[in-house]
């Protein structure tokens, strides 16, 4: 029975940890320059912030990171 908890236990909580989604906020418009975008993909990626290009070029950045972004790209 305690085997059978303990394994409950531990899928349960891979389960969560997987089932987490990312919510990405725009960071930069793709109307704003080819220059500022690159500057700020060498920034995101030297202060180690998870970015995404979208399919029109801009920068999005994960909402939970927008703080750090913040200090180190403005």
């Amino acid at each position: 029975m305690k085997k059978i908890l303990i394994l409950f236990t531990v899928i349960s909580f891979i389960l969560v940890g997987c089932s987490q989604e990312k919510g990405y906020s725009v960071w930069i418009e793709s109307s704003q320059g080819l220059v500022l975008i690159d500057t700020a993909k060498e920034r995101l990626t030297n202060a180690k912030i998870d970015f995404i290009l979208d399919d029109n070029g801009s920068v999005l950045i994960n909402e939970k990171d927008f703080d750090k972004a913040v200090l180190c790209c403005s």
